[in-house]
């Protein structure tokens, strides 16, 4: 379904959708909420993409990142290095001199790194409570509170792997679904 007005309502939507779900991540340990639906809802704007533009722009647009490099040279010192750097980073990639070769680097960010990621999260907050003497998955808090946040603890950690998770599980089906059409 490429239609050009829910094209260019995904443009606008997806950091909406992305915005909103981190907002339901952060308010679920005192209102309803939490991980799950947030990875839901974060899940929805990928989808919308995908249904416009399908699963192979999808994850170029979104889970791919490009690195640029170029080594130090041995007869450059390391001051002159570092500002040519600065300064060939201020330029383009096509508008830097030719005399030095850029090294081009392809990450791929596949949906089951964030299943993983997200149950080692889930994992890990599980565990803090273990080396304190405490239950398995007990609830533990910082003394300190970040202004929009509140106070930082376990269950919030907890929540950011449900998120991931999710997010990772939805992801994984729907391009599959969708590379298989």
């Amino acid at each position: 379904m490429k239609t050009i007005i829910l094209a260019v309502a995904i443009r606008w939507l997806i950091p909406v959708f992305i915005i909103f779900s981190l907002y339901i991540l952060f308010r679920g340990h005192n209102h309803p909420g939490g991980g799950f639906i947030g990875g839901l809802i974060c899940s929805i704007a990928f989808i919308f993409h995908l249904m416009v533009h399908g699963p192979q722009k999808t994850t170029s647009d979104f889970f791919t990142l490009i690195l640029y490099h170029f080594p130090r040279r041995p007869e450059h010192s390391r001051t002159r290095h570092f500002l040519r750097l600065l300064i060939i980073q201020v330029k383009r990639k096509r508008e830097a001199d030719e005399e030095y070769e850029w090294l081009e680097y392809v990450i791929s960010i596949e949906p089951v790194y964030f299943i993983a990621t997200g149950l080692l999260l889930a994992a890990i907050s599980g565990v803090a409570g273990l080396l304190l003497n405490q239950p398995y998955m007990a609830a533990l808090w910082s003394d300190f509170e970040i202004p929009v946040l509140g106070k930082p603890g376990t269950p919030i950690l907890f929540d950011a792997g449900v998120y991931l998770l999710v997010l990772g599980i939805v992801l994984k089906i729907t391009i599959a679904l969708a590379e298989a059409d």
